[in-house]
């Protein structure tokens, strides 16, 4: 561990400043201390890996082989230190960050190189750190590029265009994938929305499916950790869901999609299909006026539906018996659209009290319950629109980048961390050996001068 010891000495008004002046006084102070303390840092660092190297400056002794190699010769040992040369990191979290990288020359064939670069993560002509790019794109998954551009401006005193935070998040949104092995055993969740892009005018289709990894209770509140597993723009479920005929989902729980129901039909035959039960009552709406009924004759139906559903009264049994009444009714009313509407959905109706077994409990807290909507996706779903409905088109690659970068941000904290390569937080072995800080007036009150 390399311990540094460092003296600061401010010259800082004493008298007369409030404490808003206090703050923004050492706002300025930071500014300069951040990229002072990272300068020494590695500066020294280079300069202690030359002296275990190396040895002392100006001493005769022997010389270690170097954790490096001249990249022309190969050579592993017999170097000369040869000065240094400026290097600049425009773009940190702590500010502009100038500082020397230290050179060698090999003594075999004469290169003069620096062989600090790869030891310190930096590549050639780079200008801005990656935890920086990760910053500022994870503002830019909640707002606009312009106005990350600004919070980053404003708020960490560098300035970064939009322009490079959009080309930073395509670039490793790009490289964004989902484990459809997450769903195994598992309740997988589907549901589609549109967004506004592609050359379509109505928008591209947009496919998500979550899978339920476990439930548990934060500060007194129910919690879902939930996992991506497999997401789509402008494709079809088939191609989304590539993959998924070899995992093995405990069942599927959709909002009745026609377009999502044959597809899981075909992939995935064997598997439990659930319909979101909100969804089948606000959605049986629409058949019964297409049979020529207003919203005021449609209500009755659907509370009934609604109170089927939602309050089962009775065994299974008898309330699969109660919508096969309903439908009846129907068809003597003659009502053809509702009746192939419920018929439709009653094999997916019931499989939340088909099978019981799931992470979920019943109003007493006792008997295991399964999933019985899409509420965890649509909850995903409400902030995909909320990021993506900016009155702008988008392209199918530039909306697919972002959200799956935001998908990982969100739901996958050890994926986010993996793929940007950040560092642990907080950085192993780090300590704080002693801060001491002494104020003093000057000159000396009470103290007469001549």
């Amino acid at each position: 561990m390399l311990k540094m010891e460092i003296h600061l000495e401010l010259s800082v008004p004493s008298n007369g400043v409030g404490v808003n002046q206090v703050i923004a006084l050492f706002e300025q102070i930071q500014e300069q201390l951040g990229p002072a303390l990272a300068r020494c840092y590695l500066e020294q660092a280079q300069d202690r890996m030359l002296e275990s190297v190396l040895g002392a400056k100006w001493s005769k002794e022997a010389q270690g082989e170097a954790p490096w190699s001249c990249p022309e010769c190969g050579a592993t040992q017999g170097f000369s230190r040869r000065g240094s040369y400026p290097r600049v990191l425009r773009k940190t979290s702590v500010g502009r960050i100038s500082f020397e990288l230290r050179q060698v020359t090999c003594r075999h064939c004469g290169h003069t190189f620096s062989p600090f670069p790869d030891a310190l993560d930096l590549e050639a002509y780079q200008v801005s750190t990656t935890e920086f790019r990760a910053k500022a794109v994870e503002v830019a998954c909640q707002t606009s590029y312009a106005r990350t551009s600004r919070y980053m401006r404003d708020l960490a005193g560098v300035p970064v265009s939009a322009t490079a935070v959009h080309q930073w998040a395509q670039e490793r949104g790009a490289k964004v994938t989902f484990d459809v092995q997450n769903a195994n055993g598992k309740p997988l969740i589907l549901d589609s929305t549109k967004v506004l892009a592609g050359d379509k005018e109505r928008g591209a289709l947009l496919n998500l499916g979550l899978t339920i990894q476990s439930r548990y209770q934060s500060h007194g509140r129910p919690r879902l950790d939930v996992s991506p597993v497999c997401f789509g723009v402008g494709e079809s479920w088939k191609e989304t869901g590539q993959g998924l005929d070899q995992a093995n989902p405990d069942r599927l729980v959709f909002d009745g999609d026609e377009v999502i129901r044959r597809w899981a039909e075909e992939t995935l035959p064997d598997t439990p299909k659930q319909r979101g039960i909100w969804h089948l009552v606000r959605q049986l709406y629409w058949p019964l006026w297409r049979d020529g009924l207003c919203k005021q004759e449609s209500d009755p139906w659907l509370r009934r539906l609604g109170q089927l559903l939602y309050h089962p009264e009775h065994t299974l049994q008898e309330t699969k018996d109660e919508l096969n009444r309903m439908t009846r009714e129907l068809s003597q009313q003659g009502r053809d659209e509702a009746v192939a509407y419920l018929v439709g959905a009653a094999p997916h109706a019931f499989t939340y009290r088909e099978r019981p077994d799931g992470i979920f409990s019943d109003e007493d807290g006792r008997q295991p319950q399964a999933i019985k909507s899409t509420s965890p996706v649509e909850r995903q779903m409400r902030e995909i629109n909320r990021r993506t409905d900016v009155g702008v088109r988008w392209s199918i690659p530039g909306v697919k980048n972002l959200v799956a970068l935001d998908l990982t941000r969100r739901l996958d904290h050890e994926g986010w961390t993996a793929l940007w390569q950040l560092p642990e937080q907080p950085v192993p072995e780090y300590s704080a050996v002693k801060l001491q800080i002494q104020a003093r007036v000057e000159p000396t009150p009470n103290v007469k001068t001549s």
